[in-house]
């Protein structure tokens, strides 16, 4: 699997129902079928609710082929096939993103409901799961995640860092803890010696967040892993 930033193509549909079929304890009523993708859907989730999935996962993932199954369970749970044979094979990065997925197939696929992500191996077993946690504003390629904050905030932060960097791809996530934001803004750097040869204009965007949010701000810089690799503040 991987991140793109893409247009979903127009596609030829073949729906395909079937009723009444129950395969490793997933109770299946209908199938969806999209140039490869399948949407397996019990009869809480409608039909274009699994359009909308086959669209979000072709625009996010562009599998050849995959397998979703989708429940309404305390919000959603979604399943996608992979050829992952347990969770230690799956990348750290890979790992990072899905909370991103999740939450992002929450917000444009759900209306918000909570969603619940799982990655199965080929036997329907469940190898690694993640919970949506955030909401999103983004434009040209820069997204950003937040909660515990409005979205009028987040899109201050938005409307900072496309005059900042101008565009992505770039994910950025903002929290606010008290009367401080926590800015924690992906990056390429391994340790915080690489991190370090930018300070200045980590602090330049420090300056600038907390002039657009009018509050104090800490940076956090993550590695591709989502690890922290150094911390500015005013």
């Amino acid at each position: 699997m991987r991140k793109v930033y893409a247009i979903s193509a127009l596609l030829l549909v073949v729906v395909m129902f079937a009723s009444g079929c129950t395969d490793g304890g997933i109770t299946t009523e209908k199938t969806l079928t999209v140039n490869g993708i399948t949407v397996h859907y019990s009869g809480d989730v409608s039909m274009s609710q699994a359009k909308a999935l086959i669209n979000f996962i072709n625009a996010e993932l562009s599998p050849d082929e995959m397998d979703v199954y989708v429940k309404k369970e305390n919000g959603y749970v979604v399943g996608l096939t992979s050829t992952y044979g347990s969770a230690d094979e799956m990348e750290e990065s890979l790992k990072f993103y899905l909370v991103f997925l999740a939450s992002k197939m929450s917000q444009d696929v759900f209306n918000g409901e909570h969603v619940l992500l799982q990655i199965l191996d080929d036997g329907k077993n469940v190898l690694y799961q993640v919970e949506s946690k955030y909401r999103y504003v983004s434009s040209n390629g820069i997204n950003v995640w937040y909660t515990g904050t409005s979205e009028e905030d987040a899109q201050k932060a938005l409307n900072y860092l496309l005059d900042f960097a101008g565009s992505g791809p770039w994910d950025v996530i903002l929290e606010k803890s008290g009367s401080t934001y926590h800015v924690r803004a992906m990056s390429s750097f391994r340790s915080e010696e690489e991190v370090n040869s930018v300070k200045d204009t980590y602090m330049e965007m420090v300056s600038g967040l907390e002039n657009a949010l009018n509050g104090s701000v800490v940076l956090h810089v993550l590695d591709p892993d989502g690890k922290e690799v150094a911390v500015f503040g005013s």
